[in-house]
């Protein structure tokens, strides 16, 4: 039995799968960036509910304890989102903030960002194929309170 040769022109039952296959590792890439900032968008949002609740700790205390007091609650904060790892919480307290004659505390929590992909990202498949290695991401978040305890 003979094919028409139009029909053959106009068969389009591999197209799809043609687009399908070129756009699949444009959209892969894409969901994995917007993955990634979703990641990034929480460690902030922890961090600076960390450092809110730590300088809230920290200007109820005394002033001998201030820091104790405030370094214990962000790292519950940060142990209960299991993001305490490399994070560091400092305090400062200032006499006279922006010229105001008023004493606040300053709580600063910087911890650094972690990849969901580990060690170096290649960049291109083949025989003489490069990697990128990926900068590191220090998030940091800051509150501050007035004081009238000390």
């Amino acid at each position: 039995m003979k094919s028409n040769p139009i029909r053959f022109v106009r068969d389009a039952r591999g197209q799809s799968l043609i687009e399908f296959a070129l756009i699949l590792p444009m959209m892969l890439v894409v969901m994995f960036m917007i993955t990634e900032f979703g990641r990034a968008l929480y460690t902030y949002n922890v961090l600076a509910t960390a450092a809110r609740a730590a300088v809230r700790a920290a200007v109820v205390a005394d002033a001998q304890g201030f820091q104790t007091k405030g370094q214990d609650r962000a790292y519950q904060i940060l142990d209960s989102a299991n993001l305490r790892t490399g994070a560091s919480v400092n305090f400062a307290i200032q006499d006279n903030y922006n010229g105001s004659n008023m004493k606040v505390v300053v709580c600063t929590i910087t911890r650094p960002f972690t990849w969901a992909i580990n060690g170096p990202v290649p960049v291109n498949a083949g025989v003489g194929s490069q990697t990128v290695n990926k900068s590191a991401l220090n998030m940091s978040a800051q509150a501050i309170m007035k004081t009238e305890t000390f």
